[in-house]
Formats: structure tokens, sequence, C-alpha cells
């Protein structure tokens, strides 16, 4: 611990400065084992289709475009059955209930379901490509009491279109955006762009643009390989690319007034980076603090994870009760479900393997790490 505060951005310097730096640590590390004793639910994904209107290139989920899923899909009753037993238990208020597909858009009932999550007391939003967010639709989910919003852009026109393999996708996305700046009901509002090799070199033009629409924050994620994205999609970053990726996020928080530019909490980048490319250190809340109804009524932690990790389903057991029961791997046995080079790691207690959605089941000996991918794997080694 000691070595990781003293490599932490502005730790150099007195000791006064470094003990407060390293009681800030030890708290955050205490604070990520009561949360994994008390897993509180505050986040709660509903994947509400693999029905999707694009083909995505970097697509790591098993999205598809026809209607060969859609007999598996919930009904809302099933979901609201689930919302109303949270809220007999949690405070509904403390929890925000995100709807996310395949593209969500391609049900016209998500407003049914996010209405009555909305009249328990949840804040509820959506993740969309946003093709089919026009004005009607727009207005449909507004009168639904939709609280939050986020978009998938992917760079600029050649690059998101390439992307997403949809010519002309970056202007209606881009039309979208339009619309909701010009009518800011949301309270929280963002885009995410995805990055790879196809756009890590026209990162500073796509805020640039993102910043004359009026958008108030854009959060950057490393493409990774799942899906179609694959080791060998060519979308993949390379250590230079992803220090690259780093550097320009953290300029860009400190000198960009017009627009905010974060990474994704997902990943740990070690002493030289966290903090500098977001708000806070990197934390993996995946079966502590979320979890997720899949379309089918799986339950999961985060909806990125591998399915193999599955408790149960809802068809079989409430939701609550296999959060309560389930989630061992998450909260308890993390170091025994992460890669084996991870457990003695000395950056354990603040990376614990990074995001959970980088841990591969069938391949337990596979590790996805950034800091080894950036060079920087060692810096706390005596």
């Amino acid at each position: 611990m000691d070595n990781l505060a003293r490599d932490l951005p502005g730790a150099k310097g007195a000791d006064a400065d470094e003990a407060a730096l390293v009681a800030r640590l030890e708290r955050f590390i205490d604070n990520k084992a009561q949360l994994a004793s008390e897993h509180p639910l505050r986040y709660l994904f509903w994947e509400s289709t693999l029905r999707c209107n694009l083909a995505c290139r970097h697509c790591g989920s098993d999205c598809l475009r026809d209607n060969s899923t859609r007999d598996r899909e919930l009904a809302p009753d099933a979901v609201k059955r689930q919302l109303t037993a949270i809220a007999d238990r949690y405070d509904p208020r403390s929890i925000t209930f995100a709807i996310i597909g395949g593209e969500p858009l391609m049900r016209h009932d998500i407003e049914e379901v996010g209405a009555f999550a909305a009249g328990l007391g949840y804040s509820w939003g959506i993740t969309t490509n946003a093709m089919l967010l026009d004005a009607d639709r727009l207005a449909s989910v507004k009168a639904a009491g939709l609280s939050t919003i986020s978009v998938s852009l992917d760079g600029l026109e050649a690059e998101h279109d390439s992307l997403r393999q949809h010519p002309g996708a970056f202007r209606r996305v881009s039309d979208a955006l339009a619309r909701l700046v010009a009518d800011p009901f949301t309270r929280a509002f963002d885009v995410i762009c995805c990055v790879s090799t196809l756009n890590i070199d026209r990162l500073a033009p796509f805020v640039d643009h993102l910043a004359r629409l009026g958008v108030p924050q854009v959060r950057f994620t490393p493409v990774f390989s799942r899906g179609r994205a694959g080791r060998q999609s060519g979308l993949m970053l390379s250590g230079d690319q992803y220090r690259q990726l780093l550097a320009f996020v953290a300029e860009s928080r400190q000198s960009r007034r017009d627009i905010v530019v974060t990474l994704s909490e997902e990943g740990y980048w070690g002493p030289n980076w966290e903090c500098r490319v977001r708000d806070a250190m990197h934390y993996c809340g995946s079966g502590t603090v979320i979890a997720s109804i899949l379309h089918d009524g799986g339950v999961i932690g985060c909806p990125s994870v591998s399915r193999r990790f599955t408790e149960g389903n809802i068809k079989d057991a409430d939701f609550l009760t296999l959060w309560d029961a389930g989630f061992g791997r998450y909260r308890a046995d993390r170091r025994a479900t992460a890669p084996e080079r991870c457990g003695s790691c000395d950056h354990w207690d603040l990376c614990e393997g990074g995001g959970f959605h980088l841990f591969d089941p069938e391949d337990p000996g596979s590790a996805h790490c950034g800091l080894n991918k950036i060079g920087e794997s060692g810096v706390c080694h005596d």
C-alpha cells in the first residue's frame, strides 16, 4: 500500500500528504469490502432484448438483426413484479433502473415498464444507439419519466458508420443528440464512445463535434475482446494506443470547460492514471452493487460479464432470492475467479483483476491486464 501511495499522482511531497493518501486508499479498500459484505443494490440493468437494428463490428453481446430471440423475452409484468419486490426492501430512490439491449427501442413496451418504475420511485434510463430516437419516440420516453440516457456514438462520420456498418448512422445519431440538447428534460445525459483502432487518432475533433452540439459529457471506453470484437477483428488497441487514450482523457479533463471528458469505470490503470482519467478510483461493482436481469430472465452481475456467470433465473426464483444467496464469486471469491497471475500482484487491493467483464471462465489463466498493456505493471514492485 505504501508503494502504491507514493506512486499515485500528487503523492510526492510531505510525509503528511503521503499519510493522508494512504489513509484515503485504506478507506477505499475497506469500503469495497463492506460493499461486498452488505451488497446494497444500487444499479439494476434490464436487458430488455437481444434484438438490434444494427450489426456493429465491435458488439460484445449476442445481439441479432432478427426476431429469433423475441419469444424468450420477458413480458413487462414479469419485470414489474421484480421491481415491486425490490422496492419493498430497498429505497427505490437509491437505485437506478437501466433498460438496455440489444437496442431497447426495438421494444415498444419499455415505456410501460419505465413509467411503472418511475411510479415506484426508481430513476430509470436507457442506453441506446439512438437510430430510433426520433421526435415521437423521444416524446414517448419523456412522458414515461425517463431520467437518464446514454447514447452510443463511436467517432466521427467515417469511423462511426464503418463500425456500425450503416451509412448515415452518424448523422442520424447527431440529429438525436441535437434533440436531446434542445429539450434537456433528463437528469443525466452523456455519449458513450467505444475507442478502437478506427477512431483513436481522431478523438479531439470528435469531442469538438460533441461540444458544438452541446452534449454535456462524453465517456470513453476501450473496446475489449468479446463477441464480434475478437482478437482478430483489427479493433483492439495496442499498448501505445492505450497510453494515447489515457493521455488524451487526462489532458482533456484539465483543459476543456465546454464538455466533461471521462474514462469508463471498468478498468484499473494504475498510479500514474487513476484519478486523472475519471472522478474516482476504479471500482467494479458487478455483483456487489450492480445486477442485471437478462432478456430471458437470467440474473447476472454487470451485463457485460460472461453469461457463464449467471446465478439463476427469475422464472425459477425471485431476483432477491438470487441476489441474497448467490454472487459468491463477486463478493467473496473474486481472487479465485480472477486470472491466477492477478492474485500475487502488488496492485490487487486496488485493481482486483480489473473489471469482472474481463474474466474468462473457460480460460482462467488468461489475463487482460491494463497495466501490462501500457507497460506499467511493475511500477510498485520493490
